[in-house]
């Protein structure tokens, strides 16, 4: 396990983020790009949703654009172990359940999307 001091002297420190509204940009283009297909391959990007997807496309040689993560469902500590892995510089933003709950396409998750 990483330490949060650990994590910060890798020069991959948190830019604390936190989104509440499901009317902010950046969830409207999470929600689009979830549901066409055709955004998805417009933009070059996907959705991925759950800590073992994101373990699985870190250590496949995906980037991770965006993590959002909802810190009541998905603890600050399980994220500095999963992203202890990468070298990749990811800002984690925090996002509310409402949130949460409009972007989460699953229906059991663990309250990570990136």
């Amino acid at each position: 396990m990483i330490t949060k001091a650990a994590y910060e002297s890798r020069q991959l420190y948190f830019l604390k983020m936190n989104i509440t509204s499901t009317q902010n940009p950046l969830i409207k283009k999470i929600v689009l790009l979830s549901e066409k297909s055709r955004e998805r391959k417009k933009e070059g990007i996907c959705v991925v949703e759950g800590a073992r997807e994101i373990r699985l496309a870190l250590e496949g040689g995906y980037t991770l654009e965006t993590l959002l993560y909802q810190p009541e469902i998905f603890a600050e500590e399980h994220l500095l172990k999963l992203l202890s892995h990468t070298v990749q510089r990811v800002n984690p933003i925090t996002i509310s359940k409402e949130v949460y709950q409009k972007i989460s396409y699953r229906s059991s998750t663990q309250g990570l999307l990136p």
